[in-house]
Parts: C-alpha cells; sequence; structure tokens
C-alpha cells in the first residue's frame, strides 16, 4: 500500500506557532472581586468563559469586569485536566478550584479538545487511551456546561459554529456576492465546477491551523495556484478541501458585530497568512460599508443566532464579495492596527449588560441568542 502524499495545504514551509499553558488572566491569578449573591441562599453570579490561556481577548474582558465588581470563571482547555471542579446542574452552581460560583452568562471560544494534556505527560500523549478518555469526557462536560448556563453568546457556545459551506448559503440568500465554490478531494477536478481563466484558491474546510500536539499550531493557509498547476493534483487528498475562484481586491474588509453594534476595518496585508507570518506588514484603518451590505451581514447573523462575530469579505471592485464569518471574532490585533478600542468597548459593555440582567433571573429560566 503506497504512502499517501503531503496534502496540499501542509507543503508548504510554516512556522509553527508554540502556545504555552501559562494564565495571564487577572482574575485567575489575582482572584476574584467580592460580589453579594442576589438570591439569598445561592452563591454569587459570574460570567462563564471557556477557552485556552492564549487567548488575550479574555485576558481584556477579565479585567474590564473586575474593575466593574464582575467574577469571571475562566475554564482554559490547557489548564483544566485534573483541576478540582464540581457542578451541580440542578442549582446551577459550580465549586471550581476552590471557588463557588452560578454562571449565568456563558461564552465559549477556544474550548478545543486538541489542547488538552495528560498532566506530567508532555506533548507526546497523543495516542494514549487515557488521553482520549480526557478529551471526550472534558469536551462532553463543557457542551453540557455551556448549555445549562441561563445566557449563552451566540449558538456555538452549546454547538458547533455554522460550517464555511452554510456560511456561503446563507450570505448568497442574503444577497452578498460570493466566490464560485467547490468543494473537492481531488482539486484538479474542481476546474470543472468553476468555469474562466483566472487563478483558483485553495482554503481549509476545517480550522486555519492543525493543531498536531498541545500548544504545537501549524497554519493552514489558502494557497493560490495556476489553473495548470491545480491540474497537476489528480489524486485523492487525504480529506477535501475548498477550491474557490481567486478575486482580485486591494484590501479586506473585517467587520463585526458586538449586539446590536456594528464595527467595520479595512485591512491591507501582502498575502492572507501575513496576520501569522508578518503581521508588521498589515495595514488596518476603521471604516464604513454600504448600508445594503449592512443588512446582509445582519441577516446572516440573524440566520445562524450570532450577536458576537467577525465577518471577513474582499472589498472587489464590483462590491463586497464574503469569504466566511469567524465566531472566535479575534479583535485585538485589528484594534492595534486601526488604534482603536471600538470592538473592545463594545464587547465589555455587551457583556457586562447580559450579566446584570441575568444576575436576578429566577433559577431554572434558560436562554439563548
Amino acid at each position: 500500500m503506497t504512502t499517501p502524499a503531503m496534502p496540499l495545504l501542509l507543503r508548504a514551509k510554516r512556522p509553527v506557532t508554540e502556545l504555552h499553558p501559562h494564565s495571564r488572566d487577572f482574575q485567575a491569578r489575582v482572584g476574584h472581586p467580592q460580589r453579594q449573591s442576589s438570591h439569598a441562599g445561592h452563591p454569587p453570579a459570574c460570567v462563564l468563559t471557556l477557552t485556552r490561556t492564549a487567548d488575550q481577548e479574555i485576558d481584556a474582558l477579565s479585567l474590564q469586569l473586575a474593575a466593574q465588581g464582575i467574577p469571571l470563571v475562566r475554564i482554559d482547555a490547557d489548564r483544566c485536566t485534573q483541576a478540582e471542579t464540581l457542578w451541580d446542574p440542578v442549582t446551577g452552581t459550580l465549586h471550581w478550584e476552590g471557588n463557588t460560583f452560578r454562571p449565568v452568562v456563558c461564552w465559549r471560544r477556544y474550548f478545543d479538545a486538541q489542547a488538552m494534556r495528560l498532566q506530567g505527560t508532555g506533548r507526546h500523549s497523543a495516542g494514549r487511551l487515557e488521553t482520549h478518555y480526557m478529551r471526550d469526557q472534558w469536551s462532553a462536560w463543557g457542551h453540557a456546561m455551556a448549555a445549562s448556563v441561563v445566557r449563552r453568546i451566540n449558538h456555538s457556545a452549546g454547538s458547533s459554529p455554522p460550517d464555511r459551506i452554510s456560511q456561503l448559503r446563507a450570505a448568497r440568500s442574503a444577497g452578498l456576492r460570493i466566490p464560485a465554490t467547490a468543494v473537492t478531494s481531488v482539486p484538479a477536478s474542481a476546474l470543472k465546477a468553476i468555469a474562466g481563466e483566472g487563478d483558483l484558491l485553495v482554503k481549509s474546510l476545517g480550522h486555519h491551523a492543525v493543531e498536531s500536539a498541545p500548544g504545537q499550531l501549524h497554519g493552514v493557509y489558502p494557497e493560490r495556484l495556476r489553473r495548470d498547476a491545480i491540474r497537476t493534483y489528480t489524486s485523492p487528498e487525504l480529506a477535501p478541501v475548498l477550491v474557490q475562484e481567486f478575486v482580485e481586491a486591494d484590501r479586506e474588509l473585517r467587520v463585526y458585530i458586538i449586539g446590536a453594534q456594528m464595527v467595520a476595518y479595512a485591512v491591507t496585508r501582502p498575502a492572507p497568512e501575513a496576520l501569522w507570518t508578518t503581521p508588521d506588514s498589515i495595514f488596518v484603518e476603521e471604516c464604513t460599508i454600504p448600508a445594503a451590505i449592512e443588512v446582509a451581514l445582519w441577516r446572516v447573523a440573524n440566520q445562524f443566532g450570532l450577536e458576537m462575530a467577525a465577518f471577513d469579505l474582499l472589498d472587489a471592485p464590483g462590491g463586497p464579495v464574503f469569504l466566511e464569518v469567524n465566531t472566535h471574532s479575534d479583535w485585538l490585533w485589528a484594534e492595534r492596527k486601526a488604534k482603536s478600542d471600538a470592538v473592545s468597548r463594545a464587547v465589555h459593555t455587551m457583556v457586562k449588560d447580559l450579566f446584570e440582567a441575568h444576575d436576578t433571573a429566577p433559577e431554572g429560566s434558560t436562554t439563548h441568542a
């Protein structure tokens, strides 16, 4: 039996991003603000985040909420194993590492099983029975916990975010332009589905990175190929890929929705992977977008029940072209480049308002976006 060829999207030499499980979260390191419970006989309410230690957006949110006297309990996938916890699903009480709270708002972001490692085993434990068991159990715990909290931010707190094909369908239905697209395990066959003579873009159908071992991320970036080059990929890949027409554009649009607000940035970068490989080459500035595009983006967000998301579009000559919507919606990189804090302020206000609205919610009530 022949060894399968290296997948097209993994062939290029890419830098490996190393993520270390060291918390920089203010409340995790210093402690939670003291807060009186709004329910006699019950522990104080808190905001719960399910993510990983490298999540700088939650680092910033933790500090902002602490200043408002709002506890944020953060459970990181790369630090949760062997943590002491007890959860009462009936009362909603969560005992976590010596503290007791009642989560009323939950935001699930980067709580991924691939980041979990057995304590004391290093990175090379992925194939061990205990590792598979641990990841399965914590993943189930995370889904159940998020689904039980009074208020979830985005439906994705309890389930998977919308896949790329569903996103493209929703964008097209909302009146947005999308690139001609095919999904295939044989890249050369995409030529039958995408007419024209222009270049094609081969993209990941899943995540933009592969975590080969906990904390070791390999970028899976789009590859621009000429048609005569893609014709040579006639054998099945290890997994299907997304192939799209390459759309010329001088810049991209990064549009955030935060509750009822929308903040847009124009992004100029030399290559799709520049954010990770050459961040100094990126230029970002706040911008406005056409009213019709705003309306279409709100339709997509409403279809998927999203109230915190980042839309990526190409600012093409014939009008914006939808690429994808990201429910992790990282914003600090754009704000730093644009010297703006518009998204940070909106996120803080949204989470604070949700917390205050649901701190007094009756026990057992459940709502979501």
